[in-house]
């Protein structure tokens, strides 16, 4: 009997161990850069099952490696901004496109997005409501559901020269069961997570409106489901790895972060600081790092991945002149950290 309890506490303070919740603090934050990488050539594995204590394992999905380095800035440093008043950050991966989402202590979600995604000239799509990505607390057995519509009308002359406009619009309702908890590793590392498994039911519309006559006339509508699962851990931010499928229900895509300090059995200790703001930021960066990096050098690098600056970290809290540079999208790297960073 008292190997049995012992055995019962021990199984219990496995499984409370490996149970993680989520809430705002494990969301991003403006001033984050989230280095990510997706595999879309290897043969992927399938999602695995549901329920606790799973284990995935994905560390051979490396052969075909795409880098996608996603920025989180503020709302008012991107173009139109002003068009997403309920949000309070903004997420990029070229500078020129962006996600605008909304994080407050009951969910975290996207107001929509701004770019030109069409070669039409910029489009702002606000979502009509909101979207919400996660509810807080979230937990193994946590579900919603949600809706949002996006209606957007472009130039047709860049599509059809004797178009006036076009019209997009998609209904959407979204189900997000957090189906599974357990380990998760990635070629970066390993993670306790939570499973989301997300299902889209969406319907679409076009419309065209012809220079003349100028009547609306529908070109052609569709429904369509898709399923996604990703995999979210304690100060993951974003995702720590996702997975899409083709449209025959088979893993197309599979996507990491290669965030540090968030693995399993990692020593606060031993995690590299790099921090940097104000961010954007317009004449001075402050840059705190651990004491052990004074007298190391530090550089930055513009988005064409060229060295721009270098200089000499003399104190753990220390201000560096950007004054010089233009404008743009930069990476302050000392060792093998850097940090994203805009200057304005």
């Amino acid at each position: 009997m008292k190997q049995l309890l012992i055995l019962s506490i021990a199984l219990t303070s496995q499984s409370l161990w490996g149970q993680i919740s989520l809430d705002q603090s494990d969301m991003p934050s403006v001033g984050d850069y989230i280095p990510r990488k997706s595999d879309t050539m290897t043969v992927l594995p399938g999602p695995g099952g549901s329920g606790p204590n799973q284990v995935w394992n994905f560390t051979t999905l490396s052969a075909y490696v795409i880098t996608e380095n996603t920025s989180v800035v503020s709302v008012a440093s991107t173009p139109n901004g002003n068009q997403f008043g309920n949000s309070n950050m903004a997420m990029t991966n070229d500078n020129a496109s962006y996600l605008y989402f909304n994080k407050n202590a009951q969910s975290f979600s996207t107001q929509g997005f701004s770019g030109d995604l069409l070669g039409t000239g910029v489009i702002n799509a606000v979502f009509n409501p909101d979207l919400t990505l996660h509810q807080f607390p979230r937990t193994f057995g946590s579900i919603f559901s949600d809706t949002y519509v996006i209606d957007v009308t472009v130039p047709g002359a860049s599509i059809n020269p004797l178009l006036s406009q076009i019209n997009f619009k998609r209904t959407s309702v979204v189900h997000d069961t957090t189906d599974a908890w357990g380990q998760l590793t990635t070629p970066h590392g390993t993670y306790d997570v939570l499973r989301i498994h997300t299902m889209e039911v969406f319907s679409d519309s076009i419309w065209a409106q012809p220079i003349f006559p100028p009547t609306w006339n529908l070109v052609s509508t569709s429904i369509d489901t898709t399923h996604s699962y990703s995999w979210v851990g304690k100060g993951g931010k974003l995702a720590i790895a996702e997975m899409s499928f083709d449209t025959l229900g088979l893993p197309k895509i599979f996507k990491w972060t290669e965030l540090p300090g968030i693995g399993v059995g990692l020593e606060e200790s031993s995690v590299d600081i790099l921090e940097i703001y104000p961010n954007p930021c317009e004449t001075v960066l402050t840059m705190r790092t651990q004491e052990t990096k004074v007298g190391s050098d530090f550089s930055i690098m513009n988005a064409l991945g060229m060295l721009v600056s270098t200089g000499l970290i003399t104190e753990v809290n220390q201000s560096i002149n950007i004054a010089h540079l233009a404008p743009g999208s930069y990476t302050l790297c000392v060792g093998e950290k850097h940090q994203h960073f805009i200057k304005h």
